[in-house]
């Protein structure tokens, strides 16, 4: 296979194939690591709040980007305070229903910010940018009952079983037709 114009083997191709689709994946995965984008809705349903960041702050990592979409009328962003090295200037002006305001965050650290008019109900959010996103444990873990895992067991040794007799008769059952003589 030295001329240039040999077939490929069938052998060759596959690793080819192979090795290609592995280095995609880990392409694939190293970029869905390095950010990505998360969107808070802005006043939702018109409550006053951003959703997710009022209740509990947004987690996201550096190289992320969040778009706001604003779901009700008379909203804004306002930085309320930043990271020293951080540039994000918020969105001042009063926007409405449709309206949609992006930002990367690349800086480590917690951003606080609110909506101006509604600042007095409450209306404030927090997006924390950190290295890696922790997962909490469930509260509790689903449990299969014991009686459930005896019906199981039970279910599965019957089809097991009439499997087996199946076969059983297939392979050695009789040959019942009488020959003629």
């Amino acid at each position: 296979m030295t001329d240039g114009n040999a077939e490929m083997s069938r052998r060759a191709f596959l690793t080819t194939a192979a090795g290609t689709a592995a280095a995609a994946g880990v392409a694939g995965t190293a970029t869905a690591q390095e950010g990505g984008t998360e969107e808070v809705v802005v006043g939702p349903g018109g409550s006053l709040v951003f959703e997710p960041g009022t209740e509990e702050p947004l987690q996201i990592t550096p190289g992320t980007t969040v778009n706001f979409v604003w779901d009700s009328d008379n909203h804004n962003i306002v930085v309320d305070s930043q990271p020293e090295d951080a540039d994000w200037g918020g969105h001042e002006p009063i926007e409405n229903t449709g309206f949609e305001y992006s930002h990367t965050f690349e800086t480590l650290g917690t951003y606080e910010y609110y909506c101006e008019p509604h600042l007095s109900a409450g209306m404030e959010a927090t997006i924390e940018v950190v290295e890696s996103i922790s997962t909490p444990e469930p509260a509790s873990v689903p449990s299969v009952p014991d009686s459930a895992k005896t019906l199981g067991v039970a279910t599965t040794f019957a089809m097991v079983a009439t499997l087996g007799l199946a076969f059983f008769f297939l392979k050695y059952g009789g040959d019942y037709e009488v020959d003629e003589e």
